[in-house]
């Protein structure tokens, strides 16, 4: 069920629909086959990386930001407001999550003017940044950097970014310097590649026991989480069309690291591999909050993994024991296409603008019980809302 909206705001509508769909967050279990077509339609975007370049960042000159609201009578809107009261807003919260496009130079230097603009609203805060682009095993490389015993230069080497995310490094620059001058800790959230094929294969029962553990601290938690009806209107809407766009693309036959499968990847070990890549990211970010609960957390992460919100943001409210008041989603320059659900055919002048998912009706107690109890909606609520903010540079 899906609810449908047309933005009352003609100029933003505009706008939306002329971004083009190359600016689209490809899902990255085939990375290297999607990077190096993102490369080559946005090759005039990659930052050089050099002292000068890598430390500019888009200011909010021309932003505009616009916050979500949802409704159960099919009457979503969006409220234009200042990027000041946007980041005030933000002082009252304990995560933010900051959805892109891996392949967009904008996004990223809009991510490190938001950095920098938290930083100096809450000079005093502790605050960590958590990356999707850094695989959990090379943290200690990201705590080298932020101490100052590594160049940026060596991160780049060192997480083998090339091999484990391919998106161009130097876009990600301003984003890594915004949070060491800003001095925010560096978490690195994603799944090691060895970890995803495995499961990429097999399934998340092909993961030995200590390595899933180190995942999934709460077993329980995490089944619950994939048990409402909420849960699964986003798994049709999102993952779903995903994994057959990745099928119209031939390109299942071969894990994360390379592997080649005689057949191409079960639905399941697809579904099971993106679990495990948004729990990864979930439960690291929610071990900072815990263990820092006057802190502010900030995800740095892909927008497929943060709209409609049951991709992490969510996950990481249930996992942390927050509201959801206490959490914020943001996707950067968003387009229509954004809003839909995958096809590699999406043409932006056809598809709709969906700012929430419809999962119940207000009569199914018990459904909306269910979702609000793992912190997928609000009390009362039956609808997924796209998310809290869109962000335009």
């Amino acid at each position: 069920m899906r609810l449908y909206t047309t933005y009352p705001l003609a100029g933003l509508f505009v706008y939306l629909l002329s971004v083009s769909t190359t600016a689209m967050n490809f899902p990255a279990s085939r990375r290297t086959v999607l990077g190096r077509s993102a490369a080559t339609l946005t090759a005039a975007s990659t930052l050089t990386l050099h002292p000068a370049s890598a430390s500019a960042s888009a200011d909010f000159s021309t932003s505009q930001v616009y916050a979500v609201s949802t409704t159960t009578d099919n009457s979503p809107s969006l409220s234009k407001i200042s990027t000041d009261d946007a980041l005030n807003s933000f002082k009252q919260i304990r995560g933010l999550w900051l959805g892109e496009h891996h392949n967009s130079l904008s996004d990223h230097l809009l991510q490190a003017s938001i950095i920098k603009s938290l930083r100096a609203k809450e000079p005093k805060r502790k605050m960590a940044l958590g990356l999707e682009a850094v695989q959990r095993q090379y943290q200690p490389v990201l705590d080298d950097y932020v101490t100052g015993r590594i160049a940026l230069k060596d991160v780049k080497r060192l997480t083998m970014w090339e091999a484990r995310w391919s998106w161009p490094f130097e876009n990600y620059a301003p984003v890594f310097l915004a949070a060491k001058q800003s001095n925010m800790r560096l978490l690195a959230l994603n799944a090691n590649s060895e970890d995803l094929a495995l499961v990429e294969k097999g399934g998340l029962e092909a993961l030995p026991h200590e390595t899933m553990k180190q995942y999934v601290p709460s077993p329980l938690q995490f089944a619950n989480f994939g048990n409402t009806t909420a849960f699964k209107e986003y798994v049709s809407y999102v993952i779903l069309p995903s994994y057959n766009c990745h099928a119209e693309m031939g390109i299942l036959k071969q894990t994360i690291t390379g592997q080649v499968l005689e057949q191409d990847m079960t639905f399941k070990n697809f579904y099971s591999g993106r679990m495990l890549w948004d729990i990864s990211m979930a439960s690291v970010s929610s071990a900072w909050t815990s263990a820092n609960p006057s802190g502010l957390f900030v995800g740095v992460i892909g927008a497929d993994h943060v709209k409609f919100g049951c991709g992490v943001p969510n996950r990481y409210a249930f996992s942390t024991g927050m509201d959801l008041d206490s959490v914020k989603s943001v996707i950067l320059n968003p387009s229509a296409v954004d809003t839909a659900k995958w096809s590699a055919n999406n043409n932006n002048d056809q598809v709709p603008l969906t700012l929430q998912l419809q999962f119940g009706n207000a009569g199914d107690g018990d459904v909306l019980q269910a979702a609000a109890t793992v912190k997928q909606v609000k009390a009362g609520s039956s609808v997924l809302p796209f998310a809290d903010f869109m962000w335009l540079a």
